[in-house]
């Protein structure tokens, strides 16, 4: 059994850090990039580089807040060497309110042009306010009311007087004149004198009143007129004398934005508004123009109508724009219209329009996780119907599902020009591929990053290199080289392999940050190896505590395993518990019965629907081995049962497939099992053993169960040889194999595993056809070949 022991070199890579020179990480230049990770970060590049529809980023296998930040940092170093980025406002849609329009603008000018409006609004009120203040103005507008006043009032004068010729009297009341006959004595008639006239009398009456209206009639027509007329010599005395003043202050805006034709398309339009509305600008208190008796009030709100909504105000941004949005929900996204209560109704206008992220990434590059945005209502539909139309219609979420919609504004869409970066598993990316199609045509680019990376004298120089970069920013104390070496250890196990590590380099930080609080409390101003082990040991112990609790299962019995002796049809198999944040080894005790019958192999987990595919598939390949190994001549005639004992959880995988055969093959040949060793290992219908995951967990699991009651030096674990370069194990265990108080066996075939378990060969077939006599092989065939006869003479 000695050739399939391995030695302590070979249950671990020790780092040495040869070839590469320094004392600390403080000796060392800190990583300027990525590292490890050559090709995503060239595929990134690429997606970067090209612009053209559709050639939008997927990272796959690069997530956490250290990876995005990283993700963050790429693509702004592509951004800043870009002149992409402008300015975005929405402007009072003069012809149509509802829909208020946007302005394009060089970076700055945004902030600029707000401020020119203000400014400008300002201006002109105050001017305007003071030149209808002015007694020029009041003498030349006095002037024209006057006229008008004069010819008015002559002809309500000469109307009087033909009514009173007539016999009768024009009375004011409300809406207009009353007109009332005089008596001979040249008093007013009453209604009840009026009704005791004759019918002749009052006829008359009725016939010169009506006589009298149409001459008030023809009178009033004229008045209008003259109203008008005075009104239009009032407005063209308002416009020529204002407009000087406006046109003094639009002219030099109009120069300052002459690049920009629709900025020059809008302040023309302020312009013809202002002109056209200058009541507004004019005290509250300004007497009503009108030359009729009812004044009415004209005043209107003009306080939001020419202020700018400075949308996006990227004047602080280098080259293009870089957004990340870690909560992308629809609105976060595509901006919103917000309410504001006036008067217990809601209301809004286009000062109330907020930009969203695809507003502030517009001309630049938008990241965003793939699962927060495929979780957020409407959200990834929005994305996608920008990229394909290529602009941002600004709408409410709620609108398709409401039965009466609510009525709000509809900013002109903005024309969108953005690279977006979406961070995901692969297992997303694939779903996505798969499921959607429009998914295949905007994100044409795929960033495929490494969960591992070779284990080289460059990467291992890389690492340190990160470390130092971590220490540096982070104000972590720098480290020795054993503390390094240690890491870089750490990282391997993360991926049980001696020649990768992994590239979450998240763990290294979340190490370095605990180790240096370590070495602080004991006053330290340097790392050491002891600060890191502390730290893993301590991670350890904050999420042991249900391992620690089946442990104590073991050490009480209370779950029946054993660890020392022989038995037949009994076997210790190796699982393992993951927990998310850790994974540990759970022995577990399989047994087999066998006995006469043509029922084949049943494994009660299947029966009781407690067993996955995977296991079920090594199940039938073990049947199958059976099959070619002893019915080449009769039948495979046996029953038999295999049971994982004490489990009562739903089981997968097929890594106790060789476990399962090797107790079965015991069962048959009567023939004990040594209950100091535990197996781990897939096999194929050949008997050749295959690799399985979690080797070190395993080993360790059993390893922990056998030294809480004594190691015997007989103990140990069977592996498949492919999974020895899988070996990181704990210095707890190598120091135990060096003492020979606990073995670790590889082995590449089912013969191999029978020998060490049993202490017999397995046997391998002869010329005739036969195997050798006494071998465990033997036993079988003969207990097969019996069980067949027998069940043929039955028949």
């Amino acid at each position: 059994m000695n050739e399939y022991r391995l030695s302590v070199e070979r249950l671990k890579n020790r780092c040495t850090l040869e070839g590469i020179d320094f004392e600390t990480t403080a000796d060392v230049e800190p990583a300027k990039e990525i590292i490890g990770q050559k090709e995503a970060v060239k595929a990134i590049n690429f997606g970067l580089d090209i612009d053209h529809p559709g050639y939008n980023i997927f990272v796959v296998n690069f997530s956490g807040c250290k990876e995005l930040e990283y993700i963050k940092a790429l693509v702004s170093k592509k951004a800043q060497g870009e002149r992409k980025s402008v300015d975005w406002c929405y402007v009072y849609n003069f012809s149509n309110p509802s829909k208020p329009r946007y302005l394009k603008l060089a970076v700055g000018l945004g902030r600029e042009f707000k401020r020119d409006m203000e400014d400008l609004i300002d201006n002109i009120e105050g001017d305007i306010a003071e030149l209808f203040a002015g007694e020029e103005y009041i003498k030349q507008k006095r002037e024209i009311k006057s006229k008008y006043q004069k010819i008015s009032t002559g002809l309500i004068n000469t109307v009087q007087e033909k009514v009173k010729e007539a016999g009768y009297l024009l009375e004011r009341e409300k809406g207009g004149f009353a007109i009332i006959p005089i008596k001979d004595d040249e008093s007013p008639m009453r209604e009840e004198e009026y009704k005791n006239l004759s019918q002749k009398e009052q006829d008359q009456i009725n016939e010169d009143t009506r006589k009298i209206q149409q001459l008030l009639d023809q009178s009033f027509t004229k008045i209008e007129k003259w109203n008008e007329e005075f009104t239009k010599e009032i407005e063209s005395l308002d416009y020529q004398l204002a407009e000087n003043i406006i046109d003094n202050y639009l002219d030099e805006l109009i120069q300052k934005y002459s690049d920009f034709d629709k900025v020059v398309d809008y302040l023309g339009e302020v312009r013809d508004d202002i002109l056209h509305n200058l009541d507004d600008f004019k005290e509250p208190d300004e007497p009503n123009n009108s030359l009729l008796f009812f004044a009415e009030d004209n005043s209107k709100d003009y306080s939001t109508k020419y202020e700018v909504n400075l949308l996006v105000d990227n004047s602080n941004v280098e080259g293009s724009p870089v957004i990340v949005e870690s909560n992308p929900t629809y609105y976060n996204l595509n901006g919103r219209v917000e309410y504001s209560n006036k008067s217990g109704e809601l209301a809004t206008d286009f000062t109330h329009i907020r930009s969203g992220s695809l507003h502030q990434a517009n001309g630049g590059y938008l990241i965003l996780e793939a699962k927060d945005l495929l979780t957020n209502f409407k959200s990834w539909q929005l994305i996608k119907r920008v990229l394909k139309s290529r602009r941002l219609k600004m709408e409410h979420i709620g609108e398709e599902f409401d039965k009466i919609p609510l009525a709000t504004l509809e900013p002109q869409p903005i024309p969108i020009d953005v690279k977006i970066v979406i961070i995901g598993d692969i297992e997303l990316y694939y779903l996505l591929y798969q499921y959607d199609q429009e998914f295949k045509e905007l994100f044409k680019v795929k960033s495929d990053f490494k969960r591992e990376m070779e284990l080289s004298q460059e990467s291992t120089y890389q690492i340190v290199q990160f470390i130092s970069r971590e220490c540096q920013e982070n104000g972590f104390l720098h480290l020795n080289r054993q503390a390094v070496a240690k890491i870089i250890e750490y990282l391997s196990r993360r991926v049980d392999s001696q020649k990768k590590v992994t590239t979450k380099f998240t763990i290294i930080t979340d190490l370095l940050c605990e180790a240096d609080e370590w070495a602080r409390l004991e006053g330290r101003d340097i790392i050491g190896k002891e600060e890191i082990e502390k730290s893993i040991i301590e991670r350890i112990k904050r999420s042991s505590n249900y391992e620690e609790r089946i442990q104590e299962l073991y050490r009480k019995h209370k779950l029946l395993i054993e660890s020392e002796g022989w038995k037949v049809g009994e076997i210790n198999g190796l699982s393992v518990l993951d927990l998310g944040e850790y994974s540990f080894g759970k022995p577990v005790k399989i047994t087999a019965s066998v006995y006469k019958g043509n029922r084949g192999v049943v494994n009660i987990e299947r029966e009781t629907k407690m067993s996955g595919k995977i296991h079920n598939k090594g199940l039938l390949i073990l049947t199958a081995y059976l099959g070619e190994k002893f019915a080449q001549e009769v039948p495979l005639s046996l029953s038999a049962s295999l049971c994982f004992e004490q489990l009562y959880s739903g089981i997968d995988g097929d890594s106790a497939s060789s476990t399962e055969l090797y107790v079965l093959l015991s069962a048959l040949a009567e023939v004990p099992i040594n209950q100091g060793i535990a197996v781990t290992g897939s096999i194929n219908q050949k008997g050749e053993v295959q690799p399985i995951g979690g080797v070190n967990e395993k080993i360790e699991g059993f390893f922990k169960l056998c030294k809480s009651r004594g190691l015997t030096g007989e103990q140990g674990v069977i592996i498949p040889i492919q999974n020895v370069e899988d070996l990181m194990l704990s210095d707890e265990v190598i120091a135990a194999v060096a003492k020979e108080e606990f073995n670790i066996y590889a082995i590449s075939n089912v013969e191999e595993g029978l020998e060490i378990l049993t202490g017999k060969k397995a046997g391998q077939v002869q010329d005739n056809g036969t195997y050798p006599e006494g071998t465990i092989n033997y036993l079988v065939q003969e207990k097969i070949n019996k069980w067949s006869k027998d069940n043929n003479e039955e028949e």
